[in-house]
């Protein structure tokens, strides 16, 4: 399952790997698009999480996202990761670039949305 724009990807494995590649500067109604998408992974880690004994886990990989503008950002708290701290025994993992500033600076700030987050630099 997957989304492309002007300059980015999103994909998910239907199994608990989604990945953002690209350069993402979208006005808000492309925004809505991947809200959308979130949404719909989200609910397959719901299902996954009930089927198996035990938590899921959600691995978010950002490693290849190069630009997020503010909206991205808000996009990204909103609709996955605070919606994704309200599923019972999913676990998440964000994987992040030393290399790129705007993760460096911003994504640390997500633990604070949600219990079971960790935030990885590679």
């Amino acid at each position: 399952m997957n989304i492309e724009g002007k300059g980015y990807k999103v994909n998910f494995d239907g199994k608990g790997k989604l990945a953002m590649s690209g350069k993402l500067a979208a006005m808000p109604e492309e925004y809505e698009k991947i809200e959308d998408f979130f949404e719909k992974v989200l609910d397959i880690m719901t299902e996954s999480s009930k089927d198996k004994t035990g938590s899921a886990e959600l691995i978010f990989d950002l490693r290849d996202l190069t630009f997020l503008n503010s909206s991205g950002i808000k996009t990204i708290c909103v609709s996955l990761v605070m919606e994704a701290d309200d599923i019972e025994d999913l676990y998440m993992k964000i994987l992040c670039s030393n290399s790129l500033t705007w993760q460096v600076e911003t994504l640390p700030t997500f633990t604070d949305l949600m219990d079971n987050l960790e935030i990885i630099f590679e």
